[in-house]
């Protein structure tokens, strides 16, 4: 097979070489391997030989990528083009997190965009930006942060991949020539979406027909995550194929027919990719069906594998850093799937009638998309969703047919006929978002996990692959079917094996910024968890906490302890409340009337004058005096726990700590400063009774007190220096 198709090996090659030319050390010698494979070739072309010739060319491109940032001053002036239409994140102006896209209002976002190669960010502010406008940009410049604890995503790598060395927050900039034309025809179709239906609803629509870059509810978003079908609200291939079926079927129609009817195809399609201002998705997406279909113009056989190694030629040749890329991957694997996995999940179920034919087909594809991609998304999303072929089967018609719809509005809508296909989008809208809400309460829809060792996953594409061709070459359908348990397994016992083993307690500050989180570990697979909050994050349970504990191979929490409920310690504890399983939350009176997730018990903490013992759990705080309801300040009000030789103190000052002095022992070996290393009067008399061995300070530089700091009997370890601080307790 791969002798008929050589741009397979030496895709795969070429991909390969990419990869692993990014360890230090591997490039020189996959370029002289690859240069020995190519002499050999030439004599005979062999599947192998064409495989180390692309290990050698994608290493060579590799080493050939400049990733020396241009040199900027710390305050810099910035010109240039906007790189497409402005990301919006958030919009603050509907408190429920819902956009609107009323041009007349003026709204509050947060958001951002490129100019010259540097990502500008904006905050509570709306800027009229359609995209292509020549600026200047005025704002304090440097690069962007790295991931600072194990298990946080990169963006400062993903950034780079990008070729965005740099970051401004935006102080004030000026619009020196205005939009070009692609830009002003966008924006003029973007708009027609405001027309007829609600605001959500038509950002909902932009995003799945144009790309539209504003947020859809909080709640959508994560119902189709959870569901396994988020791809389907951003422009993807899927929303390629709709298009050219819909061109299809109308070019048909008017009667054209051969390879006229493919080149204008791809012509139509290609106006289609810029107007969605070429999000590289839909760039991918087009390369691959270019070089299907247009193998009808090279007078030659379509073939599927081909055109992927072509596409996937192209895309890396120009941009190694795609394969480092999730989107990439996912879309590569997919497709993979879909032309070898689909068509032996059909064959299985063969027999019936049409309708049954149609819906074992749509069951093929599901399942084979996920057994390609599950690995992938596991690894980038600590996600697995068993529950996809059902999902598909109710989401994907709906989102198709909302795609629909949105393609009919932007043809009515200039005649002033939209209400119509205002009012259906609305109400597959609102049936969408209420389907994939249910999908995601069925047990077991979804499940969050540890990512898989690479180890692991090499394994089971092995396996996948092995399992592919022996399906290809015997008759048996359920013995074949059943094998797919043996294929998915390991992904099963993921967190078996990536759970780490402990001889003592173990201790770790996360990095959050401006915040607090610490967990602590015993040996035996008891943990707690204290505070998870950041002034800097907007989510720090789903961006840091979860990722950081499932990194460690930790699913669930056997205690939430909760100090105060002042953001900066609690505005991530709803994450991770949904993304791990917590037997406990330990809180105080002050939150009292909120309310927490069924199943989870609930303990109010309150001292009448010894210490409060829990099993290893020993609570110091809040203080005596907080009952009596006298005034009090909410950092006084803290949790303090001294649990495994570690005092946190929670967030007190100088009452609470005069409060806490009053105790016999308060001795720790380990302290985390109060209030982030603030200052308080008794500062010196505090640590000096708590005789720590080690101190450690959650917070960035600049946030403590220099003159605490500097009165410390030891250097102390802040996270602000060091990122995520892991302590082994021995």
């Amino acid at each position: 097979m791969l002798r008929a198709r050589p741009l397979a090996p030496l895709a795969a090659g070429f991909v390969a070489g990419i990869a692993l030319t990014l360890i230090p050390g591997a490039g020189i010698p996959l370029v002289i391997a690859g240069i020995v494979a190519s002499v050999l070739s030439i004599r005979r072309r062999h599947p192998a030989l064409l495989a180390v010739l692309g290990l050698g060319l994608g290493a060579a491109r590799q080493l050939a990528v400049d990733d020396a940032p241009p040199k900027r001053t710390a305050m810099d002036m910035v010109e240039g083009r906007v790189e497409g239409p402005p990301r919006i994140y958030r919009s603050l102006a509907d408190p429920r997190g819902e956009v609107s896209l009323d041009p007349a209002r003026d709204r509050e976002e947060d958001g951002s965009f490129v100019v010259d190669g540097v990502q500008v960010r904006y905050f509570r502010q709306h800027l009229p930006l359609l995209g292509g406008e020549r600026i200047r940009v005025w704002g304090r410049i440097g690069p962007p942060k790295p991931a600072t604890n194990p298990g946080q995503f990169d963006y400062a790598r993903y950034l780079r991949r990008q070729g965005i060395h740099h970051v401004v927050t935006l102080q004030r900039f000026e619009i020196l020539e205005g939009p070009t034309a692609p830009y002003r025809i966008r924006a003029w179709v973007r708009s027609l979406f405001d027309r007829g239906m609600r605001p959500e609803v038509g950002a909902f629509l932009a995003s799945i027909t144009i790309g539209g870059r504003e947020p859809v509810p909080d709640d959508l978003r994560l119902s189709l995550q959870q569901s396994g079908t988020a791809h389907l609200i951003a422009i993807s291939g899927q929303n390629l194929v709709i298009v050219m079926m819909t061109l299809w079927v109308v070019l048909t129609l008017l009667g054209l027919r051969g390879r006229l009817l493919t080149l204008l195809l791809l012509v139509l399609l290609g106006l289609y990719t810029l107007l969605t201002g070429l999000e590289v998705s839909v760039v991918r997406s087009y390369l691959m069906m270019a070089a299907f279909f247009g193998a009808d113009l090279a007078w030659r056989k379509r073939d599927a594998l081909s055109a992927l190694s072509l596409a996937a030629l192209v895309l890396c040749a120009i941009d190694p850093g795609q394969v480092l890329d999730v989107g990439f991957q996912l879309s590569f694997a997919a497709v993979l799937g879909l032309a070898f996995l689909a068509p032996l999940f059909h064959a299985f179920s063969a027999g019936g009638g049409p309708v049954w034919n149609r819906i074992r087909t749509a069951m093929g594809v599901s399942l084979a998309a996920w057994l390609a991609t599950a690995p992938v998304i596991l690894a980038d999303f600590n996600l697995l969703t068993p529950g996809i072929v059902l999902n598909n089967l109710l989401i994907v018609p709906l989102l198709s047919a909302e795609f629909v719809v949105g393609v009919a509005h932007l043809a009515f809508a200039p005649l002033g006929l939209g209400a119509g296909t205002g009012t259906a989008a609305e109400i597959l809208f609102d049936v969408t978002r209420a389907v994939s809400g249910l999908v995601t309460t069925i047990p077991f829809s979804h499940v969050y996990a540890p990512a898989a060792p690479p180890a692991l996953i090499a394994a089971y594409y092995a396996a996948l692959a092995a399992w592919a061709v022996w399906c290809r070459r015997t008759r048996e359908r359920w013995w074949k079917t059943a094998a797919v348990v043996f294929v998915v397994a390991p992904l099963g016992i993921t967190g078996l094996l990536t759970r780490r083993a402990l001889d003592a307690p173990f201790l770790a500050i996360l990095d959050v910024g401006r915040g607090s989180c610490a967990y602590l570990e015993w040996p035996d697979g008891r943990n707690i968890m204290v505070d998870c909050g950041s002034l800097n994050a907007r989510d720090p349970g789903a961006s840091i906490a979860a990722p950081y504990l499932w990194s460690r191979g930790v699913t669930q929490l056997d205690t939430l302890v909760l100090t105060h409920p002042d953001a900066d310690h609690v505005n991530g504890a709803d994450s991770v409340l949904r993304l791990l399983k917590v037997r406990r939350i330990v809180v105080t009176r002050a939150f009292e009337g909120r309310s927490w997730p069924p199943g989870v018990e609930v303990v109010t903490i309150e001292r009448e004058k010894d210490p409060v013992r829990r099993g290893d759990l020993e609570f110091l705080g809040p203080p005596v005096w907080e009952k009596f309801a006298r005034p009090t300040p909410p950092n006084e009000t803290s949790i303090v726990l001294r649990a495994a030789g570690v005092l946190f103190p929670g967030d007190i000052e100088e009452r609470g700590v005069e409060e806490l002095l009053t105790l016999p022992d308060v001795r720790a070996r380990w302290l985390v400063m109060p209030h982030h290393g603030k200052l308080f009067r008794q500062h010196e008399e505090f640590v000096r009774r708590v005789s720590p061995e080690s101190i450690l300070v959650s917070a960035p530089e600049g946030y403590y007190s220099p003159k605490v700091v500097d009165a410390l009997p030891l250097p102390p370890r802040i996270t602000g220096r060091e990122g995520a601080i892991e302590i082994h307790l021995k």
